[in-house]
């Protein structure tokens, strides 16, 4: 593709963003837009807009944290509470919400216990568990708690809370879960925002 393309092409995802951004004060995306953005989009998007622009979350996040503020309280008082503008983030959190993205990590909690999970905090021994469960995907079978968030993990990080919000379980048991998979070597769980730094992958 040559230059004057490839401008075009950018100019073609910044040009009504710029306008909108103009506007609104902030930039935000339909479920349509998300469906066909490329994650070179996002990537271009985001280096474009990086530093001068808070997107609104996408309204199908924005009705999780709607659920995530009933089930859970404390951590969207965590995460919300003393905010200005609920729903406002980064442009640098584009390609959370396109692909393979799994929503908008929640993984920087200060006054409540976090539940993010980085594929590294999957342990030997929950790996060699998972050569069990490939047969069952490949069936399309069942799975257990414990096999489902580990191929979850598997796949790209994810909190407990999209976790359960997807899979429609009941937070108080997931996190009793989770704290055994802790104690039986099978997921490391760190609960504490600074020991998480060093994962992300934002």
């Amino acid at each position: 593709m040559s230059d004057n393309n490839k401008k075009n092409d950018l100019n073609k995802l910044t040009t009504p963003k710029e306008k909108q951004l103009e506007t609104d004060g902030f930039i935000k995306f339909t479920y349509t837009e998300l469906q066909k953005m490329t994650r070179k989009d996002t990537q271009d998007l985001e280096k474009h807009f990086h530093g001068r622009a808070l997107m609104e979350l996408p309204l199908e996040e924005i009705e999780f944290f709607k659920w995530l503020k009933e089930n859970d309280p404390p951590v969207w008082d965590d995460l919300w509470k003393n905010v200005d503008e609920p729903y406002r983030v980064s442009i640098d959190f584009l390609h959370h919400f396109v692909e393979s993205g799994n929503g908008f990590p929640i993984c920087d909690l200060i006054k409540v216990d976090n539940y993010w999970f980085h594929t590294r905090h999957i342990k030997p021994k929950a790996f060699e568990k998972m050569e069990d469960i490939r047969p069952k995907l490949d069936k399309k079978g069942s799975l257990s708690f414990e096999e489902g968030i580990l191929i979850e993990i598997a796949r790209g990080s994810i909190d407990l809370w999209h976790f359960c919000y997807r899979y429609k379980l009941p937070l108080s048991i997931a996190k009793k879960k989770i704290e055994i998979m802790h104690r039986e070597d099978l997921l490391v769980h760190l609960r504490d925002r600074e020991d998480l730094v060093k994962y992300l992958d934002v």
